[in-house]
């Protein structure tokens, strides 16, 4: 079980520090084939990683305090209702993030705007919140 535990905490210290930089190295990394085929692979796991990020802290009010989270918890169904949310739009994210990167290179077939179809479900999950907390 220990082995099992080190063996995840490796990965997240490996994956963590990349997820949170590439979407500003995407930019650079889009100008040659072979850093938009990493893009093409790697960037949706980094756009899910944001999404999970943004979806959480954009839906509590963080702001006010852990009480106020808490309250907001409850009051939409608990831990494991906002959890599983978090991952639906996680794996959202993710699913959506290939789909989009897939249909973009299939159109234009150019890598100059591929970062943007990579994060395309961030920049959605932006847009809901803003629609949804205007309501």
């Amino acid at each position: 079980m220990i082995k099992g535990l080190l063996k995840s905490l490796i990965i997240l210290i490996a994956f963590v520090p990349v997820a949170t930089c590439l979407p500003l190295a995407a930019l650079s990394l889009c100008r040659t084939p072979d850093g938009a085929e990493f893009l093409f692979w790697a960037g949706p796991w980094s756009c899910c990683f944001w999404v999970l990020i943004y979806s959480q802290l954009s839906n509590v009010p963080w702001r006010q305090g852990a009480d106020a989270v808490r309250q907001r918890r409850q009051e939409q169904g608990g831990l494991l209702v906002a959890s599983a949310k978090a991952t639906c739009w996680m794996f959202g994210a993710l699913f959506f993030s290939y789909v989009a990167e897939g249909a973009f290179l299939f159109l234009t077939r150019s890598f100059a705007w591929l970062p943007a179809a990579t994060f395309s479900p961030l920049a959605f999950a932006w847009c809901w919140r803003r629609v949804r907390r205007a309501r």
